[in-house]
């Protein structure tokens, strides 16, 4: 039998959770209301009820972070889910007893779409005041813990069982630390585990400066690290061995969209700084 990872709270969801997060902490609700609309759309690619049910739940300005008329950035965030999800599965079918590791989990709901079996021991790490917020709608058990920590006080990880295959998952979250941050991050994180898969998605800079004026006036966060050249991701960790890399608009996922936004990412596809403005790694170590 599966665990229920999710709180139990009143189908009203009445806006009752207030949020007070700044900077990088605070742009885990645009991934959030990201999957929230596409629930709400006519044909959802991921369907993630969890996500509307936060949304629903959470008192915040969330059209500031999305408006209505410009859903771009809102497609792309629910085909970095929906391929990191199919990934992940793919990963837990031959791997059925492991560790899965959410590195700046936010709101994410990740466990909740998957929804492993007991076998699994599953980490979800994130600040401590966005843990609190997490909290609101989900408990820790047995096989499921949240862990209170920045990405980079890398004490936390003493914390995480090694004697097992390892899935680290770091979605949406990389992009904000410095290119040393995350040299860093990978190097500990392949010394503490034997072996597993790390997948985390990289922007380029044409990304990063069209996109960070806005970012800085919705949140007060700042992109810090920009990918151009993925073999320079390729050599900061001898133990990485890349298995895949996949530009978001060239998921296969990207067919589930209604054909207007389908259209727009075939065009922009052919572009290589458009095609390569997200991009999904995946490394076997």
């Amino acid at each position: 039998m599966k665990p229920e990872y999710s709180k139990t709270k009143s189908p009203e969801y009445s806006k009752t959770e207030r949020v007070h997060l700044t900077e990088e902490k605070e742009t885990l609700l645009i991934t959030l209301y990201a999957k929230a609309l596409d629930k709400r759309s006519e044909k959802p690619v991921l369907s993630d009820q969890k996500a509307d049910e936060m949304v629903k739940a959470i008192d915040y300005d969330f059209e500031k972070l999305i408006p209505p008329e410009d859903l771009n950035s809102a497609n792309l965030v629910v085909i970095r889910a929906k391929q990191i999800d199919a990934w992940l599965e793919e990963f837990l079918k031959t791997h059925p007893d492991v560790v899965v590791l959410n590195l700046g989990c936010g709101l994410d709901t990740l466990v909740s779409r998957i929804n492993p079996s007991a076998d699994v021991s599953w980490f979800d790490v994130d600040y401590p005041e966005v843990i609190n917020l997490r909290k609101k709608f989900y408990l820790n058990q047995k096989n499921y813990q949240m862990v209170e920590s920045s990405l980079t006080e890398l004490r936390w990880l003493e914390e995480i069982p090694d004697n097992k295959p390892v899935m680290v998952v770091a979605e949406g979250v990389l992009e904000y630390l410095t290119e040393d941050e995350v040299k860093i991050l990978l190097n500990r994180l392949t010394d503490h585990f034997s072996h597993g898969q790390i997948i985390f998605d990289v922007m380029n800079s044409f990304a990063i400066e069209s996109s960070q004026k806005s970012l800085k006036k919705t949140t007060g966060a700042e992109h810090k690290w920009a990918v151009d050249d993925i073999q320079k991701v390729d050599v900061m960790d001898s133990k990485l061995k890349r298995i895949s890399s996949l530009s978001i608009m060239g998921s296969k996922y990207i067919h589930k969209l209604p054909l207007k936004y389908r259209l727009i990412y075939k065009i922009m596809h052919l572009i290589p700084n458009f095609r390569n403005m997200i991009r999904l790694l995946r490394y076997n170590f």
